[in-house]
């Protein structure tokens, strides 16, 4: 029914964020959570793993507020193309050195396929 689908679909979301983060050391793609009534205040320092929110679903989402949360300090340069971190994976640009592996953004991208989605249902 709705319930798991809505379930699924926010699942899916925290999945998608999370593999499309640019990748340095994977602090910041290891760094989203979902969660309920409130986002998130912390970090981790994993590199690695899961920050799995699905054993602490409540039972049904319906109506809550759920919240897609990363507190890296650069994590907004990340989704606006702006991070100018040195590491394996960032280029040489005008003005510094720059991911490029998500210029143009991927949280606001999988909100708006989140959003369509439950809009489906």
């Amino acid at each position: 029914p709705v319930n798991r689908r809505l379930k699924a679909i926010y699942l899916q979301g925290l999945g998608n964020i999370s593999i499309g983060t640019p990748i340095d050391e994977g602090r910041a793609a290891n760094n989203w959570f979902l969660t309920e009534n409130a986002p998130f205040g912390g970090t981790t320092t994993l590199t690695s793993g899961n920050n799995s929110f699905e054993e602490r679903m409540p039972q049904s989402v319906i109506g809550k507020k759920l919240y897609y949360t990363n507190n890296m300090p650069y994590i907004m340069a990340l989704e606006y193309g702006l991070y100018k971190g040195v590491g394996p994976k960032t280029v040489a640009g005008d003005g510094g050195i720059y991911s490029d592996q998500a210029v143009g953004g991927w949280v606001r991208k999988e909100l708006l396929t989140i959003r369509a989605a439950i809009r489906n249902i």
